[in-house]
């Protein structure tokens, strides 16, 4: 999260990184932004790298921030 920008959840672009949390009070789930609503991450269960919708309950009520990675130099 340190090395992102904040970006507003409307203003995603591919790429972006996505940050929830999961049963916890720190970031325990990340997945990158690909695009419509659609994120890519690797899933808890045995269910592997999946794509799922931001717009689903569960992601939803555990959505925390997303941002864009910091140009390092």
């Amino acid at each position: 999260v340190k090395n992102c920008d904040p970006v507003n959840k409307k203003e995603l672009k591919t790429g972006d990184l996505i940050f929830f949390k999961i049963k916890s009070d720190k970031i325990s789930h990340v997945g990158i932004y690909l695009n419509d609503g659609k994120f890519v991450h690797a899933s808890s269960s045995s269910k592997g790298v999946m794509v799922s919708d931001l717009n689903e309950a569960y992601y939803k009520k555990y959505f925390y921030s997303a941002g864009r990675i910091k140009n390092l130099k």
